[in-house]
């Protein structure tokens, strides 16, 4: 284990990188709370009084659906005072949204003020272009190095007349999904674009898929063989490719915004959300640990005999990262076509004992996830169960604070609040389309944002933070 992994870090280290100082998967987001939020807030007002609109967080930017489809136009800027935004470009685009792509030097990723002030003039430059635009969807992530820092945009137009339903648009971009393999290994594109259509996915939208890629290397050959893997991806889902410009800075980069469309409503009925209504995990959640967990034990080899000493063999902890991987660089297109049978068609009214109220995707911030739908609906909610893949696996990498929220994943689980009349159909719709779906939480009523949850939370949570968020309840079993 150890001697292959060496070899594979000398092969990213020719490639200009580190991969043990890379963070998996969406743990390489900059925090939405401590750094993304307070920056937008700050700037909203005036952006807003320019023709600029920066929606609050939803899973996807959703509007409706055009016969013509949408237009995407890429441009990528450079952060900062001397951002090279040139706003007649934009207003010839005439673009009406835009999905963002916001990759900043990690000494400012933690600084909301900084943030701010590297983002800000190339907002204030787009509002000369005297277009309104909706900046439906934003995805910021940190890079330790500060020449790498850019700005990406996927301007959208949408053209044609208006049709039945509706287009979401996404972005996840990342560096790498597991560093233990090989930066060209097909499961590394193919969890990172899995992760970019979750979003869409869990909103049921799978019809006419589109992926505009952001791929990048040190080297062509190896962006080429990640384009080759994100062709190969995309064929297997019946997704099209649409050509954009790539970015040049950064030594890896793996994503894409993906587009889609439906004829449902997308699950957004937050004010429709009702006492024993049901919390269902589309499967348990968790796929991060397995890896962190297998870098730090060939970092450090004491992290080998603690889990022989918890009864994880090096073979078991090979087999759960293996797995976790697999199910990383698995799209979760059958999750989505379940939860789309349970909408309303476009146009058509919501029905509490027929519809899935509200969704949400368990990727980085892991059971938080929960706390923010919570506020979302106004609910009050209990949770029976804390559904992880790996039940000690997570607890140790916990323990040892090896990941300080177990239940973080990258292509995660979905979770739907689902009316009790259609628990059990929409239970075995999922098992039928080879998931593992879970009953682990309901909610109680309606008003302050509360979730109540069983007290071995902290089995598999060591962040204060999201802990703080929740209301624990009983023993620790």
């Amino acid at each position: 284990m150890f001697e292959e992994l060496m070899e594979r870090v000398k092969y990213y280290k020719k490639l200009g990188v580190n991969p043990l100082s890379l963070a998996t998967g969406c743990a390489v987001k900059v925090d939405l709370d401590r750094v993304v939020y307070p920056a937008l807030s700050e700037l909203r007002p005036k952006l807003e009084k320019k023709g600029l609109r920066i929606a609050p967080r939803e899973d996807a930017d959703i509007f409706p659906r055009t016969s013509g489809g949408v237009e995407v136009h890429r441009r990528i800027y450079t952060l900062g005072p001397q951002t090279n935004v040139d706003p007649g470009d934009v207003a010839r685009i005439g673009p009406c949204r835009a999905i963002t792509v916001i990759q900043v030097y990690q000494r400012y990723a933690n600084q909301p003020e900084r943030f701010a002030e590297l983002v800000g003039p190339v907002y204030e430059k787009l509002a000369e272009a005297g277009v309104p635009i909706h900046l439906g969807k934003g995805h910021s992530i940190a890079t330790p190095f500060e020449e790498d820092q850019f700005a990406l945009f996927d301007f959208l137009k949408p053209s044609g007349g208006r049709e039945e339903g509706f287009t979401a648009a996404n972005n996840d971009t990342m560096h790498i999904i597991d560093p233990t393999e090989e930066p060209g290994d097909y499961r590394q594109v193919a969890g990172a674009l899995s992760n970019t259509l979750n979003d869409l996915f869990v909103l049921g939208v799978h019809e006419n898929l589109r992926l505009a890629l952001v791929i990048n290397a040190p080297i062509e050959e190896l962006a080429e063989k990640m384009r080759r893997n994100a062709e190969e991806f995309a064929s297997k889902l019946g997704a099209e490719i649409i050509e954009v410009p790539q970015p040049t800075r950064g030594r890896l980069l793996i994503g894409a915004t993906a587009i889609g469309d439906t004829q449902k409503h997308p699950p957004t009925f937050y004010g429709e959300a009702r006492p024993g209504m049901k919390l269902v995990a589309t499967r348990p959640f968790g796929e991060l640990a397995p890896i962190n967990v297998y870098i730090s034990a060939v970092i450090d080899e004491s992290v080998v005999e603690e889990l022989e000493e918890n009864g994880i063999t090096v073979e078991e902890l090979e087999r759960l990262k293996e797995d976790a991987v697999n199910r990383i660089a698995t799209p979760n297109i059958g999750a989505a076509r379940v939860i789309s049978r349970y909408l309303p068609d476009a146009g058509e009214p919501y029905d509490p004992d027929q519809h899935i109220a509200a969704t949400t995707d368990v990727t980085g911030p892991g059971i938080y996830v929960v706390y923010e739908l919570a506020q979302q609906m106004r609910a009050r909610i209990r949770l029976h169960d804390i559904p992880v893949l790996y039940p000690r696996l997570s607890e140790y990498a916990t323990s040892t604070y090896i990941i300080p929220n177990a239940t973080a994943g990258t292509n995660g689980a979905f979770i739907a609040v689902v009316p009790e009349p259609v628990v059990e159909s929409f239970i075995e719709d999922l098992r039928a389309a080879s998931l593992q779906p879970v009953v682990f939480g309901e909610i109680l009523g309606r008003g302050e944002a509360v979730v109540e949850a069983p007290a071995k939370l902290k089995k598999y949570v060591a962040d204060t933070r999201v802990l703080s968020k929740f209301r624990l309840v009983g023993g620790g079993d």
